[in-house]
C-alpha cells in the first residue's frame, strides 16, 4: 500500500483504523497523518552513489563494508603538544599528508583504501559546509598567530525547518579569538589546547550531519526543537505543535520513491544510525519527564509532603529524586503493569499452558522480494525485518497486552 500524503510504500497493518477493513487506508507512521514536512534527501555525489550502489567493483565493495570506518575518520581543531593529528584535526593539521595521517589513526588501517580516502576527502571538500567551514579555520590558523581558536557552531535558525534545510558557510560558523560570553546561548563542538573537547547536544541541528558525513554528505540541518507541525497553521488546536524527534526519525527511515536512498542503503552505518536515534528518542523522553515532573505526579508530591510533615524522619526513602511513569517502557513501573494485566486476564481465561515464542525468518518471502532488488541482506534493513515481524506477531489474535 502507499500513503496518500508521501506516497511511502507501507504495509496494510500499519494503517491507522486496524479494526476497519478499507481500500485506501490512512497512516500515521510515515508523515503523522499530514503533520509531518520536512525537505527530502538530496541525491549523493556521484563517487557516494557509486560506492554505495555499485557491487561490481573492488572499491564498491571494500567501501560497503568498511563504510563505519570510512565515515568516523572526521576531534578536535589542533592536535595537543607532541600528539599525532586525529580525525577532524587533519582538516587543519598538515593537509599535504592527510590522507595517510587519517588512515594512520585507525588501528584496523589495513582494510582502508588510501584512494577512496583521498576521493571522499575530496567529495566533503567540494559538497559538505562543514568541511568548508574546517578549511576556513585551517587557513584562518594559517594567516593569523592566534592560539587560542573556537569553531562555534550557531543553533539557532530563522528559516522554516520544514521547507530550508541547506545551511550557508557564513551563516553557520564564526570563529572568535578570546573569550566567549558565559551567559550567551552557544553550542562549542571543539575548543583547541585545552586537552578537552565540549559535548555538542544531541538537539541540536547540526549534530547528525557531523556525526554522519557520509549520510548526510551536504550537512544538511537535521532535526531540532522548533520545527513546526504542517498543519499548525491550519487553525486546528493540538496539545503539541512541534515535531518530536521520535516523528522526526519515523519520518527519515521510510523509503520514498522521489528521494535519495542513501540512507537506507548504507548498511552497517545505517544500523548505528538507527541504534542511536532510538537512544536519542528516548534521551528526549527522559528529559521531558525530569522537567515535567510535577505535571506527571502531583498527588503523589503531596503525599510525599504530608509524609514529611507527620514527622517521618525517613522521608527520603519514600520517593525518588525522579518518577518514570508506567508509559515509559521497562521501567519497574511498566512492568508491574504488564504483570497485573496478565493476572487479570488468567483470573478470567485461566492460566497458559504453553510457552510460544515467535521469530521472523530472514528468507520469508515478503522480505526476500523487497531486498532481493536492492541487492541488500536482511541484516541490512533491521526495519524490514520489524515491519514483517510486527503483523505477524499480532495476527491473526490482534494485539496482546502479553506480546
Amino acid at each position: 500500500m502507499q500513503c496518500s500524503h508521501c506516497n511511502v510504500n507501507m504495509w496494510y497493518n500499519e494503517r491507522i483504523s486496524k479494526c476497519k477493513n478499507s481500500s485506501s487506508p490512512r497512516f500515521n507512521l510515515c508523515r503523522g497523518d499530514g503533520k509531518v514536512e520536512f525537505p527530502l534527501l538530496q541525491n549523493p555525489p556521484k563517487l557516494l552513489q557509486q560506492l554505495l550502489f555499485d557491487q561490481n567493483t573492488a572499491d564498491g565493495k571494500n567501501y560497503q563494508q568498511n563504510i563505519r570506518t570510512y565515515n568516523i575518520m572526521i576531534g578536535s581543531l589542533l592536535p595537543m603538544p607532541r600528539k599525532e593529528p586525529k580525525f577532524a584535526q587533519l582538516y587543519i593539521f598538515e593537509t599535504e599528508n592527510e590522507v595517510q595521517n587519517r588512515i594512520n589513526t585507525m588501528s584496523h588501517h589495513n582494510e582502508i583504501e588510501a584512494h577512496i580516502v583521498s576521493r571522499l576527502g575530496q567529495m566533503l571538500d567540494e559538497n559538505n559546509v562543514h568541511a568548508k567551514s574546517f578549511r576556513m579555520a585551517r587557513d584562518r590558523l594559517a594567516d593569523s598567530q592566534v592560539h587560542n581558536v573556537r569553531l562555534k557552531l550557531i543553533a539557532g535558525r530563522e528559516k522554516d525547518g520544514r521547507t530550508y534545510n541547506v545551511p550557508i558557510v557564513s551563516k553557520v560558523v564564526a570563529l572568535i579569538a578570546g573569550d566567549i560570553d558565559a551567559n550567551s546561548k552557544r553550542d562549542i563542538i571543539v575548543e583547541t589546547q585545552n586537552g578537552q573537547l565540549q559535548r555538542i547536544h544531541e538537539l541540536h541541528c547540526r549534530y547528525l550531519g557531523l556525526q554522519y558525513p557520509l549520510l548526510f554528505p551536504y550537512g544538511e540541518d537535521e532535526y531540532r526543537p522548533d520545527i513546526l507541525h504542517h498543519d499548525t497553521l491550519s487553525g486546528k488546536k493540538r496539545k503539541r505543535n512541534c515535531l518530536t524527534m521520535k516523528e522526526w526519525f519515523a519520518y527519515r527511515l521510510q523509503c520514498r520513491p522521489n528521494e535519495a536512498q542513501s540512507l537506507l542503503h548504507s548498511r552497517k552505518l545505517f544500523q548505528q544510525f538507527v541504534v542511536e536515534g532510538y537512544t536519542m528518542v528516548e534521551s528526549e523522553r527522559l528529559s521531558y519527564i525530569i522537567n515535567n515532573q510535577k505535571k506527571l505526579r502531583v498527588d503523589k508530591f503531596c503525599s510525599l509532603q504530608d509524609s514529611l510533615d507527620a514527622g517521618t524522619t525517613k522521608g527520603l526513602s519514600k520517593g525518588k529524586r525522579v518518577i518514570l511513569p508506567s508509559t515509559f517502557v521497562g521501567n519497574p513501573r511498566y512492568m508491574d503493569q504488564l504483570y497485573f494485566h496478565g493476572i487479570a486476564i488468567c483470573s478470567h481465561v485461566g492460566f497458559p499452558n504453553l510457552f510460544i515464542t515467535l521469530t521472523c525468518n530472514p528468507n520469508c518471502p515478503e522480505i526476500y522480494r523487497l531486498l532481493t532488488p536492492l541487492n541488500l541482506k536482511a541484516t541490512d534493513r533491521p526495519d524490514f525485518i520489524s515491519q514483517v515481524f510486527k503483523p505477524y506477531k499480532e495476527s491473526p489474535t490482534g494485539k496482546s497486552t502479553c506480546m
